[in-house]
């Protein structure tokens, strides 16, 4: 499990401020649907507190303390405009000051009305209400000193009691949301500055005793004012031995700091009760000073010093208040602008089962693991500074993990930079475990060995047996087949399992992890589409020209030449065929490089089939086109005449030649504007533009699924061939575009129809993510 040390950050800050950073907190807390400080509002106070402390996304460094502070005085002052009930918990209670003067002199008053000890009339040396305020308060130092010597833990045990106890009564005692609010703040405060609190009562409390020694005190020279006392013992279990030993260890302290001498056994004798021999005001008045005596210095000066003690404590805690912004309260806040360090340990056992998974997290990053296994590697960072970091641990299976004489890779982690000065990594948070069922034992042991979560990426096995493997090894963690991660689409999966593994205070920067993981991808979808869709086009657009008389009627007649300009269309179009091979080696090795893979595109088995329609585009003789379009009018015209029985006297004939051949001789002018005199033209036909398409996605899909998921050519292909049929309208329109329009949109609206159609066929392959 993840160490809750890992996240302890302590910070000092005087009482005031610490008011107001646990106000803050109980308001986020209390508040969380942003009701009484809008969500709106919380975003633009953080965006301002950054601005003013320091933020991480322009490289400075953040100062957590400075930019809390200045977050919870804009919360702060929002809030009081609308809840000043509220606002008023970042002050000290008023009560607060009453209690510490009220509360020593109401003591004070309450000793000195006390008009009598045991009996106004006769004043007995054992006398029950002094004895008991006397060793009331030596039962208090007692107390105190048992506390002061107990061990740390007994401390920690009652701190959390404690909490607890705040917690529960908060949660109890909080009313709507206000009272949430009020409850979230005291829970928080006593929790964080139980210690500040408890040596304030302690003051006061000390002060009040000394002060009600002083009443007492009082009490009994008021009363040697006003009355004569008759100072004697009587006890049914005590004998004159005993009740002498007693007095004189009572007195002892007066005795040795004072002249004060304690009475003899003669005296006591003589001031039983029982004899009926009075007694003067000289053993009243020796009876008056040793208790005052005593009252001074067993409860009136021990109390004053504990209450200056306290109160030397009280100060300090108040001028360095202790917050662990490893709190849950603070984890929230500072991960939405702290960067986070998210540690990744990776464990296999073979090559295998750890190609899909290094494929993610190359294309995560764009990254390459370094070529020193014991060097972190950084997958991914962000601009406000997260960063995803994964090192190696290599097991082999049903051996030993490394020689003995050797420190294992997470001693090397974690070790002081002085004991491994090769090893420069942070904790890691997440075990990533690749391998398949069964699982070794030394694959279990480099599991447990960091104690930390584990995300069991599953080669081969069965999902229920793998998670069963883990609950009988003592791991905790969860289950990933790493076939439900055939291609970048799929890394939702692994991000969603990483995040669910790591401490809530990571949360934040995970999140922002993501999002850059996801778009990167889709940064590397489009570009991927953009290379397609340029390579799609130079072939829509390009003609070989040939040189070429233009086609007349010796062409048609003269057969060599008619062989000639036939296999001379034939190298042309095996030419264009060439030049459009090397176009899609090159594309591929950027489509390669773009998903962090390197060499060649691997064989598919499957080779797409280019109808042999090449668009031919020859000049016409002019002339004889229209030659033959007079003879062709004319031969229709005559027949007219033939059917109307030569009604027309030969003028259909005539008709039909001068329309046939201003006809031939119009369309020859046409199609010659098209093409260079004295050229031909040969390009790839729309038939084979739409196979070029089917082949680019397939190319595609084999670089997406390459080193992660098993291939599929055939389906690959056949559902490329529905989608681009689905779209062939939208293509053709494209092509013509594109022949039109050189530095037309073209080139977007294609990369764009590709991305759809990619993310379309993704889709029906392996499901919604």
């Amino acid at each position: 499990m993840h160490d809750p040390a890992a996240s302890t950050e302590l910070i000092d800050a005087t009482e005031a401020q610490a008011r107001r950073l646990v106000l803050a907190q109980a308001l986020e807390a209390g508040d969380p649907e942003g009701r009484l400080v809008g969500r709106l509002e919380r975003e633009q106070v953080e965006r301002d507190s950054l601005a003013a402390t320091g933020d991480p996304a322009r490289g400075e460094p953040l100062d957590a303390k400075a930019y809390l502070l200045a977050r919870a005085d804009r919360l702060l002052g929002l809030l009081s405009h609308r809840q000043p009930a509220l606002a008023a918990l970042q002050h000290p209670p008023a009560w607060q000051t009453w209690v510490a003067w009220g509360l020593p002199l109401l003591a004070l008053v309450a000793g000195a009305l006390v008009e009598r000890i045991d009996n106004p009339k006769q004043v007995n040396l054992l006398s029950p209400p002094l004895l008991a305020f006397l060793f009331w308060n030596l039962a208090v130092y007692l107390l105190l000193f048992v506390f002061a010597v107990r061990p740390p833990s007994a401390d920690s045990r009652l701190r959390l009691s404690w909490a607890r106890r705040a917690r529960s009564l908060g949660g109890r005692a909080a009313t709507g949301l206000r009272g949430q609010v009020a409850g979230h703040f005291q829970q928080a405060w006593w929790q964080a500055a139980g210690a500040l609190e408890g040596h304030r009562w302690r003051r006061i409390l000390h002060v009040s005793a000394a002060a009600w020694g002083v009443g007492v005190a009082l009490s009994i020279v008021l009363g040697g004012l006003v009355r004569e006392y008759r100072i004697g013992w009587e006890s049914t279990l005590l004998d004159l031995p005993q009740v002498h030993a007693f007095l004189s260890a009572l007195f002892a302290p007066v005795v040795a700091l004072t002249p004060l001498q304690p009475f003899s056994m003669d005296e006591l004798a003589r001031l039983h009760f029982g004899t009926g021999e009075g007694v003067g005001r000289e053993e009243a008045r020796r009876w008056v000073f040793l208790y005052l005596a005593l009252l001074g210095l067993v409860v009136v000066v021990p109390r004053l010093l504990l209450a200056a003690f306290a109160w030397w404590r009280e100060r300090r805690l108040a001028r360095a208040l202790t917050l662990d912004l490893g709190d849950p309260s603070f984890q929230p806040v500072l991960g939405r602008v702290r960067p986070a360090r998210v540690g990744l340990l990776l464990v296999h056992a073979g090559r295998g089962e750890l190609a899909a998974i290094e494929q993610a997290l190359r294309q995560a990053g764009g990254v390459p693991p370094p070529e020193d296994p014991r060097e972190i590697w950084t997958v991914l960072s962000t601009p406000r500074g997260d960063a995803l970091q994964c090192g190696v641990h290599t097991t082999i299976a049903g051996g030993a993990t490394a020689p003995a004489t050797k420190p294992s890779f997470w001693a090397r982690l974690l070790a002081p930079r002085s004991e491994f000065a090769e090893r420069r990594s942070p904790a890691a948070d997440v075990v990533l475990l690749a391998a398949d069922l069964p699982l070794a034992e030394p694959a279990l042991a480099a599991c447990r060995e960091p104690g930390l979560p584990v995300l069991w990426l599953l080669g081969q096995g069965a999902e229920g047996e793998a998670s069963a493997t883990m609950r009988r090894a003592g791991l905790t963690g969860e289950v990933l087949p790493v076939s439900s991660l055939p291609t970048w689409r799929e890394d939702q999966r692994l991000q969603a399992a990483i995040a669910r593994q790591l401490p809530p205070y990571k949360a934040p920067g995970m999140e922002r992890l993501r999002d850059a993981w996801q778009q990167r991808a889709q940064l590397r979808l489009s570009e991927s589409m953009r290379v397609l869709a340029t390579e799609l086009l130079q072939a829509a657009r390009e003609a070989h020209q040939l040189a070429a008389e233009p086609v007349g009627v010796r062409q048609l007649v003269v057969r060599g030449e008619r062989e000639a300009q036939q296999g001379a269309q034939q190298l042309a179009a095996a030419a264009i065929v060439t030049r459009l091979r090397e176009r899609q080696a090159a594309n591929d090795a950027r489509l390669l490089s773009l998903h962090s893979l390197d060499g060649v595109l691997p064989a598919t088995g499957w080779q797409p089939v280019l109808p042999q329609r090449f668009d031919v585009q020859q000049a016409v003789h002019e002339p004889q086109a229209g030659l033959a379009g007079a003879a062709s009018g004319a031969a229709m015209g005559a027949a007219v005449d033939l059917m109307t029985g030569g009604l027309t006297l030969g003028a259909a004939a005539a008709i039909g030649a001068l329309v046939g051949g201003g006809a031939g001789l119009v369309g020859a002018v046409l199609k010659n504007r098209r093409t260079e005199p004295g050229r031909t033209s040969v390009a790839l036909g729309d038939e084979m533009m739409l196979a070029l398409v089917q082949s680019a996605l397939v190319r595609y899909l084999a670089v997406a699924h390459e080193r992660r998921g098993a291939a599929d050519t055939q389906r690959w292909a056949s559902l490329a061939e529905e989608a681009v049929a689905e779209e062939s309208a939208a293509l053709r329109q494209l092509w013509a575009q594109a022949r039109a329009e050189p530095e037309g949109p073209a080139e977007a609206r294609l990369t764009e129809l590709l991305q759809r159609l990619a993310q379309q066929v993704l889709s029906q392959l392996h499901g919604p993510v």
